[in-house]
């Protein structure tokens, strides 16, 4: 049987849907934690890497590139298969990739890499679905602001400890061992999330779409708007194009003519 709404919101319990808070803000925590793990250590890595300016920039474009389009995608995962299950694959596969980052031996694998783990970025969408299915309309906006609050914290916290982890570590590798140490904590967190958690307070159901797809437009209007919405996606994608094609880095061919330099 669910909570009663009436239930005071004690931020200090660990018990019903307050657990629920704190391990599902931790989980966001550790994706800010891994998706910022490599700020702090760039110049580390351009040493070790011989990274060009230009390459570190790009890395630094990388990272974000696929945000926006992920919390789409990982949005309608949401709506599909639940949060629960979501957050604990969205963490273990970015451990994955965090781990790929931290053994890559060229420039092109370490952007492959961070290109990817863009997608870590959209567990801030994962977790306000969970909130919100557990707690009620009175108390969701103080919960969801802890959620974001002490998740957000995670880039912080990855910028304080990381360059720490890497000097403990010690050696020219021990940058790598630093970031890899934060993929398998997403890793075992995921399984750990998986295993403690439910999409909804006992005896409530999860209510799922019957389908999920693009948003739909039914009229000029929603279709300027539509448009509108999507220049930021698009717009970054051509200042990452150029980033990367035939004028800057050369890993893009020059098959299309750049965004930013005259015909």
């Amino acid at each position: 049987m669910s909570q009663p709404s009436s239930a005071s919101f004690n931020i200090f319990s660990f018990k019903g849907r307050t657990r629920t808070l704190h391990l599902t803000w931790f989980a966001f925590f550790i994706s800010f934690f891994v998706w910022f793990n490599h700020a702090p250590l760039m110049a580390t890595m351009r040493d070790a890497m011989g990274l060009s300016d230009q390459e570190v920039k790009a890395l630094l474009i990388l990272n974000v590139a696929l945000t926006i389009p992920a919390r789409i995608i990982i949005g309608m995962l949401v709506d599909k298969v639940g949060p629960r299950i979501t957050y604990s694959v969205l963490l273990v596969i970015s451990g994955v990739l965090c781990l790929l980052f931290s053994v890559a031996q060229t420039f092109e694998m370490m952007a492959l890499t961070r290109f990817l783990l863009g997608f870590v970025g959209a567990g801030f969408v994962i977790g306000i679905r969970m909130i919100g299915e557990w707690f009620p309309a009175k108390q969701v906006g103080v919960a969801e602001g802890v959620y974001g609050g002490w998740g957000n914290f995670g880039s912080a916290a990855a910028a304080m400890s990381i360059p720490t982890i890497a000097v403990l570590f010690g050696g020219e590798d021990g940058w790598r061992y630093a970031i890899a140490s934060t993929g398998i904590i997403a890793m075992i967190y995921g399984v750990i999330y998986y295993f403690t958690v439910t999409d909804t307070p006992q005896g409530a159901t999860y209510f799922k779409p019957n389908k999920a797809g693009a948003m739909e437009v039914s009229s000029k209007g929603d279709m300027i708007l539509y448009i509108i919405s999507k220049l930021p996606l698009f717009l970054a994608l051509a200042v990452l194009a150029w980033k990367l094609g035939p004028d800057n880095l050369k890993i893009l061919s020059g098959t299309a003519p750049s965004p930013f330099t005259s015909a």
